[in-house]
């Protein structure tokens, strides 16, 4: 445990999984993977992305020698997806989305993964309407154009109706 370095990879086995995390053995040391660092995206529970015996890499986050715990991430090793955004997605792109959460202004959709981003009310139909759930609900699958990119801001603009007269568009 004295070895370990916060900001180093190690090579690590998944010996156990709980509904919090997974354990994993640096080689005489367990450390945990907390299910907020498996993934950039939601995880559901931890065996989504991990399976006892795993061989993997970890980030070290923490070691607290005092304690006896050590925590470790598996998201720290790849990007975040918002600093990587402009290499998927693009102004005018089509993309496939599910909506997450209606508000008066607007409904929120996930692209991918963790990404959000919100299509304003203005954008959710030709016609004026007074509430999201006239024209969309939770969970629902649509196809969207992206209009803006702020990823300093993590920021996403969506829209629905200008997808609506794409004679190209496959609607479900």
């Amino acid at each position: 445990m004295e070895e370990l370095q916060v900001g180093e990879t190690r090579k690590g086995v998944v010996t156990g999984i709980s509904s919090f995390g997974a354990f994993v053995d640096l080689g005489g040391a367990d450390g945990l993977v907390h299910i907020s660092e498996m993934s950039w995206g939601p995880v559901a529970k931890p065996d989504d992305v991990v399976s006892i015996g795993d061989e993997l890499d970890v980030f070290v986050l923490r070691v607290d020698v005092e304690n006896k715990k050590i925590a470790l991430s598996l998201r720290r090793l790849e990007p975040e997806p918002w600093e990587t955004i402009h290499e998927r997605l693009h102004v005018d792109d089509i993309v496939d989305a599910q909506i997450t959460k209606l508000t008066n202004f607007g409904a929120f959709a996930r692209v991918e993964g963790n990404i959000e981003g919100l299509i304003h009310i203005s954008e959710l139909s030709d016609r004026v309407i007074g509430h999201p759930r006239e024209v969309v609900q939770e969970g629902e699958d649509v196809k969207l154009k992206v209009l803006r990119i702020e990823p300093e801001r993590r920021r996403l603009g969506l829209s629905l109706k200008q997808t609506m007269d794409n004679p190209f568009l496959n609607y479900n």
